[in-house]
């Protein structure tokens, strides 16, 4: 995994959990310049296909934070679709999709977010929409 941040005055990466949604837009941004590591591609497809990418972790692999996010799942969508990767990219897609709400009559039908709570995520909701026009 990479590190959380990197201190320019001590030369020094941090230890510190990574937030899975931050670390993400991180392997988008190194897709994008073409510099996305195999292994870091081989985790994502591994995470996504198994349905556990979670919402953080340890510098060294391990969950720090529990749960799925959307939100997480479009950003591997979106990684994938830079890549070129149509397989990895459905498979990223299908999951996002798995956590919208879809009752007709939950007053946030059709969006991401707590269907009991009838709370709305808005970077969830942005980023499955953003996702889903690569």
């Amino acid at each position: 995994m990479y590190a959380k941040s990197y201190q320019w005055t001590t030369s020094q990466y941090s230890d510190g959990n990574l937030n899975t949604s931050e670390a993400l837009e991180t392997l988008l941004h190194l897709a994008e310049v073409g510099h996305l590591k195999a292994t870091s591609r081989r985790w994502l497809i591994q995470r996504v296909t198994h349905r556990d990418l979670a919402n953080g972790y340890t510098t060294r692999g391990t969950v720090s934070v529990g749960g799925e996010s959307a939100a997480n799942y479009a950003l591997a969508a979106s990684i994938f679709a830079t890549l070129g990767d149509e397989k990895h990219y459905q498979v990223a897609m299908n999951n996002v999709w798995r956590l919208q709400v879809q009752q007709d009559s939950s007053p946030i039908n059709g969006g991401i977010g707590d269907a009991k709570t009838k709370q709305v995520y808005s970077y969830s909701n942005l980023t499955a929409l953003n996702a889903a026009f690569n």
